[in-house]
């Protein structure tokens, strides 16, 4: 995108003082450099894009059209996904809530939907024997160890003696197919990753008398990003092909001796690693005021707008004036959101030339923004997605009153 002070604007003239900037063609590519990289050593992989980072339909579609998965953790996720077009045999469920009623309704659409409890296994027992004409696909979420500093909540901890009487239970029942396992946790270090993959590979050979149907390796891959974001990580960056290297290599060695019909699909489940560098966040400098030995500017956005509001990381960031005056003298500014939640800040330490009306761009806030932004004070701004010639297609509008308190009665 082609950025400067007078679209910046003109923009906001007409959409508001803050609002989002939406780029679906690095998003695609994203996803096509993600899964050829996968492909080149393993070629049955498949992404299944996770909803919950960022489900703007418009990224959805984007998926659909080029045969990835949609995975989703609630109905509301779900019916997204089947309103853009996709089959329902291409939704993988997963999350720790399903309702009996929403699991049926996954489970009778043909969905895979991966068992997090012991009591969804007793669920899924419930309603195989009330549609026994119907076949239902089930995989099992496996929780165990690979970070000493926290244990995860989700799935069945693979320790546990029910873990195995899991799959005895589900083998048992005539109209439910047992076709993988899935695991998920949020570390990004290829060094967790690889225990997470060679334990899943050894779980699918104890479980399976043949190679499952799919092994679902889960998500929390690094994205793309400069260098000012990814140095501020205490771990170090991966790129696309470190994942592809050790999980499609890991895959490729443990199956090399099975014929490629009966070898299993490898799902990844990325979300932050193709949606975040695809969005950027603009707010205007309201004010700035001086409070103490501080520089405090007032801005449009808020913390809640970046998808950052319990990280200390600040997010890369441009400035856009209306005069780019070089002698202008550089200062430290603190810049602080509109709300009034003392720690609302959007950059802490920055330094530079920030003047009042100026537009500050926030990029790679893809991931976890507009998802998690409440209607805190202001309803929710505009996304915006800029053409060719910077001809303007709004993908969301701004939010109004009417939207906000619809549901409200008096």
């Amino acid at each position: 995108m082609d950025l400067d002070y007078n679209l910046l604007k003109s923009l906001s003239e007409e959409h508001g003082d803050s609002f989002y900037l939406l780029d679906s063609n690095t998003f695609e590519k994203n996803y096509s450099e993600l899964i050829t990289s996968f492909r080149k050593l393993y070629p049955k992989t498949f992404i299944g894009y996770s909803y919950k980072t960022n489900y703007i339909p418009r990224l959805c579609s984007i998926i659909n059209k080029n045969k990835g998965f949609a995975e989703v953790v609630s109905e509301m996720e779900y019916d997204l996904a089947v309103k853009v077009g996709v089959d329902p045999v291409n939704i993988i469920v997963n999350g720790p809530y399903k309702t009996k009623a929403t699991l049926t309704k996954f489970l009778i659409q043909g969905s895979l939907v991966n068992i997090d409890s012991l009591y969804e296994v007793q669920l899924v027992k419930e309603i195989s024997e009330e549609f026994p004409e119907k076949e239902f696909r089930i995989g099992v979420r496996c929780n165990f160890q690979i970070n000493s500093s926290y244990i995860s909540r989700f799935g069945i901890d693979i320790d546990n003696p029910g873990f195995y009487d899991t799959f005895h239970i589900l083998n048992g029942i005539p109209n439910v197919s047992l076709e993988g396992i899935h695991c998920h946790f949020p570390d990004r270090q290829l060094d967790l990753y690889k225990i997470r993959v060679q334990t899943m590979l050894r779980l699918s050979a104890e479980v399976f008398d043949t190679p499952p149907k799919f092994i679902d390796i889960g998500g929390g891959y690094f994205g793309k990003m400069p260098l000012t974001l990814a140095n501020q990580f205490s771990v170090k960056m991966a790129s696309y092909e470190d994942y592809a290297n050790l999980i499609a290599g890991e895959f490729a060695f443990f199956f090399r001796e099975t014929p490629d019909e009966k070898k299993p699909k490898l799902i990844i489940e990325p979300g932050s690693a193709i949606v975040a560098d695809t969005m950027s966040f603009v707010a205007k400098a309201i004010e700035i005021k001086k409070v103490k030995n501080k520089q405090i500017v007032t801005t449009s956005g808020s913390k809640f707008n970046l998808g950052s509001f319990s990280s200390p990381i600040n997010l890369p960031l441009e400035v856009y004036s209306s005069n780019n005056d070089l002698r202008q003298q550089k200062d430290t500014f603190e810049i602080a959101g509109y709300t009034c939640i003392e720690n609302d800040y959007l950059y802490k330490d920055y330094f530079g030339t920030i003047k009042k009306g100026d537009f500050l761009v926030f990029s790679n806030v893809g991931s976890y923004s507009i998802v998690f932004k409440p209607p805190f004070i202001l309803p929710n701004c505009a996304i915006i997605e800029l053409g060719k010639n910077n001809e303007i297609n709004i993908v969301r509008r701004k939010e109004t009153f009417d939207d906000v308190f619809i549901t409200y009665t008096l």
